[in-house]
């Protein structure tokens, strides 16, 4: 019998090759596909999703976030803006896992990458609700505590879970509509920011909490305020939309507004 290196592997069929040899496979299959293939039948779609992420974010870290380490530990009175996405505010050093020539690739939860009391500012839009409450939470503002320089400010927003959780209990759509908002259609109402279409209220108050398993944790005013001391910050306390104690902070987005839950901590 003639040996060859046709070796069958149930991750053949994937690709439709039922004998093609196993290094080509491997060159054919994306990453999801291969690690979905031998993990699918224990773990649950999401947790093979987040697996996914984390390899994907690692090996991109590996390439860019040394260059952005070496950059950042030389720099002095900066200011930071924290997961910016596509709004990276002029003059400001800006962090976010995304591809864009205006924003440094780094994952905050790994830390930061400057020294102590090198940064004059830092803002945190919508960011904090995607981190583990405790472990990446509390390391994450920890980091901003070490980096801040003597009165300097950490502006945080997230989304205002006390207040939702206020209008859920009204009796109609009204007032919580209008926070997010929602569009009416129908019997339904629509979400202005992801498009998913909601029956009942409680739908809606899972997407706010949860976001398909995208936000960690859900904050009212009490609750932030109270880590924030309790990581170390001696001034904190709630504010509002445009309002800081330093005149150049980076701008609230005005869309963010309405449903926004806005705190200020001064390192002293």
């Amino acid at each position: 019998m003639a040996v060859t290196n046709h070796v069958h592997n149930p991750l053949d069929c994937a690709t439709g090759a039922l004998y093609a040899p196993r290094e080509v496979c491997v060159k054919l299959m994306p990453l999801k596909t291969l690690l979905k293939q031998p993990l699918r039948l224990i773990l649950p779609e999401r947790l093979l999703a987040q697996l996914a992420f984390e390899i994907r974010t690692s090996l991109k870290s590996a390439v860019n976030s040394r260059t952005t380490a070496r950059k950042c530990r030389a720099m002095e009175g900066v200011r930071l803006n924290v997961g910016c996405g596509e709004r990276p505010t002029s003059g400001w050093i800006n962090f976010d896992m995304i591809s864009d020539p205006r924003v440094e690739y780094w994952d905050c939860r790994k830390g930061l990458p400057f020294r102590d009391g090198a940064v004059t500012a830092i803002y945190s839009e919508h960011f904090l609700e995607h981190l583990e409450y405790g472990s990446e939470v509390e390391k994450f503002l920890k980091e901003c505590l070490r980096c801040l320089s003597q009165s300097g400010v950490l502006r945080i927003s997230v989304p205002d879970a006390g207040e939702y959780l206020k209008l859920y209990a009204n009796d109609d759509w009204k007032e919580l509509s209008k926070r997010r908002p929602l569009i009416k259609e129908g019997n339904d109402y629509r979400d202005h920011w992801l498009g998913g279409r909601y029956s009942t209220k409680m739908q809606f108050i899972n997407v706010i909490f949860r976001q398909n398993g995208e936000h960690k944790y859900a904050y009212d005013a009490e609750t932030l305020i109270q880590l924030l001391r309790t990581v170390g910050f001696a001034k904190v306390s709630k504010t509002s939309f445009g309002v800081s104690s330093d005149p150049n902070m980076a701008p609230d987005t005005p869309e963010r507004r309405s449903e926004s839950l806005y705190v200020e901590a001064v390192k002293m």
